[in-house]
């Protein structure tokens, strides 16, 4: 039996809303047969947007693409931890075939060559766990006045002049993007099951895209520590695998660290590239 057809995604246009993530949050509990795989939310007028760990994420009106959109995909809850780096893969992908040098920064920033930030992703697993909202901030236009911080940059600032694509056209894209991707995700543990990591067919593409591997690194762990030192590949979940430039960091305990061999694996952190 062929497949069943990917459906188009759903988008529901905001002209302005406190939270896409939280909108869609709210309204996908409520009314769940409503909201589908691919069915998302979006505004151009994000005014109290969230980032990782509670934070705050706002900009200019229009001058950055607010989209959340529920994801219900052929996975098992243990790979739900997988699906940020696809999306932000994804997400790399499609702005690199529009030209931009974009690249992944683990677990869940899109960035340019430079280092500075065009995209940030967010993940929810909805309340009965029958899917996720993912939320995804990119930055397409901030005009002359220029990015509203120095780490900051968008889409036109790496694209002719002229030849911005629409906020609506860009976004389809990369939900079209998004969604590939996460059928061929599943497909391939469907066809070698077991634990996924970086060496695993599903994580290729990921791995391909996260420029944080190779790169030396200093991580801010959540009790507020920090781990210096080299990352060198994607764990079981897409943990990421730091080999320590203070090898005593092997021989006691990293708050937020599991030695794994001669690595220390992290499962949250916030990522400084510093050189490969």
């Amino acid at each position: 039996m062929a497949p069943s057809p990917t459906p188009a995604p759903r988008v529901t246009w905001l002209e302005h809303t406190g939270s896409t993530q939280d909108h869609v949050l709210a309204a996908a509990a409520e009314q769940p047969d409503r909201w589908p795989h691919l069915s998302a939310a979006a505004t151009l007028d994000q005014r109290t947007g969230h980032g990782r760990r509670g934070r705050g994420w706002t900009t200019p009106p229009g001058t950055a693409l607010a989209v959340s959109v529920v994801l219900r995909p052929d996975l098992d809850l243990e790979h739900y931890t997988w699906v940020t780096l696809v999306v932000a893969a994804a997400t790399s992908g499609e702005l690199q075939a529009r030209g931009v040098p974009a690249q992944v920064k683990w677990p869940n920033d899109v960035l340019a060559e430079d280092g500075r930030k065009l995209c940030g992703i967010l993940a929810s697993v909805l309340p009965d766990r029958s899917g996720l909202v993912l939320g995804l901030g990119l930055n397409l236009d901030f005009g002359a006045g220029g990015p509203p911080v120095e780490t900051a940059t968008s889409v036109a600032e790496w694209v002719p002049a002229g030849t911005l694509p629409a906020a609506q056209e860009l976004l389809d894209a990369v939900l079209t993007a998004l969604s590939a991707s996460l059928e061929a995700f599943g497909r391939a543990i469907r066809e070698r099951p077991g634990e996924v990591d970086g060496k695993h067919p599903a994580a290729a593409d990921v791995v391909r895209q996260v420029a944080t591997l190779g790169t030396k690194v200093t991580l801010h762990l959540p009790d507020g520590s920090t781990l210096a030192g080299t990352a060198r590949a994607l764990g079981s979940g897409g943990t990421l695998l730091v080999e320590p430039a203070d090898r005593g960091k092997m021989d006691t305990a990293v708050p937020g660290a599991t030695r794994r061999g001669e690595l220390l694996e992290v499962s949250a952190a916030d990522v400084v590239h510093l050189r490969r």
